[in-house]
């Protein structure tokens, strides 16, 4: 296991902070027993209820076919820069953060940037896994602090549903595919710059990984030498995961980051707001609250939406935080604690004051 390069709180006097947030939440809902009937599981032996049992996700959403990444990223981040009081102009650098792209050339930052009108940003897509958007926030708090830019938005689309196993032929290959059948859609967007007040903005950071693990999860893997006998693709387009071993592997290190990082601070649990963790099923979710032993008073604080949006890969956090926001729950002042798994594996755990 490598621990990466974990900074403390900041010491420069200067602060960073996330000035706005924004969410695109397509409207077209898709139930659980909805993709049990689709994918036809009741062949296999499983009972209708099953995906919603074993997953704790109800329902998720799903967006139009013609919609593509970039849009639901646009979409987010329109609202993130409504919500910072900021237009496209001010933004000095923007990151793509998505696990799906428009296209593999050029860098959909690029497409993302040019519908928003932000000509005068530098623009780079950035990606691993389910984390891309809390490693974009401590690449965007990177570039702030040495002066290479002074607002940086991460946006983010995900069409994770393109990976849906629909004709699963095994009941094996079904429970491989449990972690495809509970993606949705959305898109996610942060804007982060400086602020005077070097007591609010982000504390600390802690960021871990074990690539030994990465075999847990795949998704799109190229073959090397036979093409799929359905399409003729090098691509294996489901994603394919180890649930059981994925869970083990990534609370190893995200438990570990999170107590890291909260020793840094000078926090504890009960000094905590509102916890916003990336969800890939409300099970995983009921796991980890009882890994780290705070099951009684864990779930009050953590922002729970995986049970009616499924796994939203990188919009997680974004889609979290915006939910907060809006319901009042995210306010100035709140001491916030984000944690964010994904498969690979890595683990990311960042305190910050709202």
């Amino acid at each position: 296991m490598s621990d990466a390069m974990a900074t403390a709180m900041h010491s420069n006097g200067t602060g960073v902070r996330i000035s706005g947030v924004g969410a695109e939440i397509p409207p077209d809902v898709v139930t659980s027993a909805e993709v049990e009937e689709r994918a036809g599981l009741k062949r296999f032996g499983l009972e209708p209820g099953w995906l919603a049992r074993v997953t704790g996700v109800r329902e998720r959403r799903i967006a139009a076919p013609d919609v593509l990444p970039s849009q639901l990223a646009v979409a987010a981040a329109t609202r993130a820069l409504a919500d910072a009081g900021i237009g496209p102009l001010d933004i000095d650098t923007l990151i793509f953060a998505g696990i799906t792209r428009d296209c593999m050339e050029p860098a959909t930052a690029n497409v993302v940037a040019d519908a928003l009108g932000a000509r005068e940003a530098r623009v780079f897509d950035l990606d691993n896994a389910c984390n891309g958007v809390i490693d974009a926030l401590d690449v965007a708090d990177s570039l702030i602090r040495t002066g290479k830019a002074r607002r940086v938005l991460i946006a983010t689309g995900e069409r994770a549903s393109w990976s849906i196993n629909w004709q699963p032929q095994s009941k094996e290959e079904t429970l491989r595919s449990v972690a495809g059948l509970v993606v949705g859609d959305g898109g996610g967007a942060l804007v982060v710059e400086g602020c005077e007040d070097p007591q609010r903005g982000l504390r600390a950071r802690d960021f871990r990984s074990d690539a030994t693990q990465w075999r847990h999860a795949t998704g799109g893997r190229f073959r090397a030498e036979t093409l799929c006998t359905s399409c003729g693709s090098r691509l294996d387009a489901p994603f394919l995961c180890d649930g059981r071993d994925l869970t083990m592997a990534a609370a190893a290190i995200m438990i570990p980051a999170m107590y890291a990082v909260m020793e840094r601070t000078g926090w504890t649990y009960r000094d905590l707001d509102v916890v916003f963790c990336h969800q890939p099923s409300r099970r995983f979710i009921d796991q980890m609250i009882g890994f780290v032993g705070v099951a009684g008073k864990g779930l009050p604080k953590l922002w729970i939406n995986a049970d009616r949006l499924g796994n939203v890969s990188t919009c997680s956090l974004p889609i979290a935080m915006t939910e907060a926001k809006e319901a009042g729950a995210l306010v100035p002042g709140a001491r916030v604690l984000l944690l964010a798994p994904a498969s690979g594996v890595s683990a990311g755990a960042v305190t910050l004051v709202w």
